[in-house]
């Protein structure tokens, strides 16, 4: 007799079979109940561990024993027997086909759960735009809503490196926040194919990220999986389930992209939560928040100096800062500068360092072209973020390119539909290029969705002022002045617009208030000179405010309030001497 028609006989084969079958059940029941009761992530591997190290055992029972009606018996002791137990292993193998046909059908029942009617979707290619929806925040605790809304940004960002999907962006994702809309009715408000939902919980520096994947214009599930980690392992999370997305609705990786999700740095978990807190503060955009934001980065930078990002948050957060004159440049000049380089220092391949590095060339060194550079740069990194777009957007603008800003800036806007931001760019776009109308559609647009945020208003004022509706644009730079503590950038417009009103001893009060301020600003003062009529002044403080790094300074090329000087030499020699 043969080896294997011995094993036959000996029924080992049929063991093996259904040890196979057993394990795989057993592995799927462990997987339920690890999610269900919250086990420890080592429960499988522990299961599959004790299950491989019984496989050997099985089999050598198996060969040595032989199961019969009166029980189980050593396989020398069987053998008068075996006529006898011919009705058993016929029961055997019925139980064999039982074995077989029910992990058949429990694959099938899992792979139907987990991709529904999805898949026939995502085949015909129909799967092409998303939108992830808020996170639910699973630990109740308000004080950790910063950790959730930054998780929920970071998916965004790594989705939004597929070039193949059209990734909604976050400010526009947020505003569904607590919404109780049918998700078909907000694929149709959003233009979008499906929608991410999800949770996170956390336990202590254990992370646990629940996602699903639906078609949001019939509602239909089509996948849904937990996620665990360290958050010393955050990013390979973030990369994990991107992969996993992209493969639901099968769009095309390319090799670069690949590369970069197969990259998963380790990070230190404090750093990456003050991170995550100092990132929240600053897109606050009020004076003290981020002043707090930026503190909060620095700390992150102290805890791991070697981790890129929030070096270049950090730059953005000052240079934002310098921009709405919360700060003067030169109190930020080297800290901004050092953190943009050190960010692409680090990481060349980050997005954010690029634009970070790329607004220290245009707003702290009036280098447009190196400005380009870097913005361009990141765009090629990431070319569906919008915080690019929109610096793209401005750049482009604010140098008086106004076809080469509408491309980025309507890329944006379809992106984030109802951003303040974007909607904003699209205003200061047709405002600089003096069509004032649709600038008011735009900005109006953008107020609507925020009464709360100073800019808005102010930029709306800006272009009721060159219409000559003072009435409304003293209005707006009123609010924007309340909103912001009255700071200089929004108290000068209103001191413009009282002497473009002929309303002069307003204006004047506007103009000693910001001269008995701690630090005056040479362009806030001109500002106010100007719309007095005291041209000479206006200059004066101009050259002063150029040679001071004021980043307004920056509107002096294409801004509609400064076309009265064009003519005047001196203010061609400004702009000389800014590169333009």
């Amino acid at each position: 007799m043969t080896i294997i028609a011995e094993l036959k006989r000996r029924n080992v084969f049929r063991v093996a079979i259904y040890y196979v079958a057993l394990s795989w059940l057993l592995m799927q029941v462990t997987d339920v109940l690890t999610s269900l009761l919250q086990l420890p992530d080592w429960t499988g591997r522990l299961i599959f561990f004790l299950l491989v190290v019984g496989f050997p055992v099985a089999l050598f029972l198996a060969w040595a024993f032989e199961l019969t009606p009166q029980g189980l018996r050593r396989e020398s002791d069987s053998l008068p027997d075996r006529a006898r137990t011919g009705n058993s292993r016929r029961k055997l193998d019925y139980l064999l086909v039982g074995v077989v046909v029910l992990v058949v059908g429990g694959y099938a029942w899992n792979h139907f759960r987990q991709s529904g009617p999805g898949p026939n979707i995502v085949a015909s290619g129909q799967i092409r735009s998303v939108v992830v929806l808020p996170f639910e925040n699973l630990m109740n605790d308000p004080d950790q809503d910063y950790f959730v809304e930054g998780m929920h940004d970071a998916l965004i960002t790594e989705l939004s490196k597929i070039d193949a999907l059209h990734v909604i962006s976050r400010t526009t994702a947020m505003r569904y926040a607590g919404a109780e809309k049918p998700l078909p009715e907000i694929a149709g408000e959003l233009n979008v194919d499906g929608a991410i939902e999800g949770s996170v919980l956390r336990a202590g520096n254990v992370v646990r990220v629940t996602t699903q994947l639906i078609d949001a214009r019939n509602d239909r599930h089509i996948w849904a999986d937990n996620f665990d980690r360290e958050l010393g392992d955050i990013l390979a999370l973030y990369n994990e389930v991107t992969r996993e997305i992209a493969r639901q609705v099968r769009v095309t990786i390319s090799p670069d992209e690949k590369a970069s999700l197969a990259i998963s740095r380790r990070v230190d978990p404090a750093a990456y939560e003050l991170y995550l807190k100092g990132r929240y503060l600053c897109e606050n955009w009020s004076p003290q928040e981020m002043r707090q934001g930026a503190e909060t980065l620095q700390h992150a930078i102290d805890q791991a100096p070697a981790y890129a990002v929030p070096h270049a948050q950090l730059a953005m957060c000052l240079v934002d800062s310098a921009f709405f004159e919360y700060v003067q440049p030169d109190e930020i000049d080297s800290r901004a500068r050092a953190a943009a380089m050190e960010a692409v220092h680090l990481d060349d391949r980050l997005a954010e360092a690029h634009v970070a590095l790329g607004s220290v060339h245009y707003y702290l060194d009036f280098d447009p072209e190196l400005a380009e550079v870097e913005y361009l740069s990141a765009l090629e990194l990431n070319r569906n973020s919008v915080d690019t777009l929109l610096r793209l957007s401005w750049f482009y603008a604010e140098s008086g390119r106004f076809d080469e800003a509408t491309e980025p800036t309507l890329r944006a806007l379809k992106l984030d539909p109802l951003s303040t931001a974007v909607r904003n760019a699209m205003g200061q776009v047709y405002y600089l290029s003096r069509d004032f109308d649709l600038a008011i559609r735009n900005f109006d647009d953008a107020l609507n969705l925020d009464q709360s945020d100073p800019s808005l208003h102010y930029y709306l004022g800006l272009a009721y002022e060159q219409k000559g509706q003072y009435e409304k644009a003293i209005g707006l730079f009123e609010s924007a002045t309340e909103l912001s503590e009255r700071a200089p950038l929004y108290l000068s417009a209103l001191g413009h617009a009282y002497g473009q009103a002929g309303m002069h001893e307003q204006s004047v009060d506007v103009l000693e208030e910001l001269q008995q301020s701690v630090d005056p600003s040479p362009f806030s003062l001109a500002v106010v000179h100007l719309g007095l009529g005291n041209n000479e002044d206006a200059l004066d403080l101009l050259s002063k405010a150029v040679d001071a790094g004021n980043f307004q300074v920056l509107y002096l090329k294409a801004g509609p309030r400064f076309d009265g000087l064009r003519d005047d030499a001196r203010f061609a020699e400004l702009l000389a001497r800014m590169g333009w």
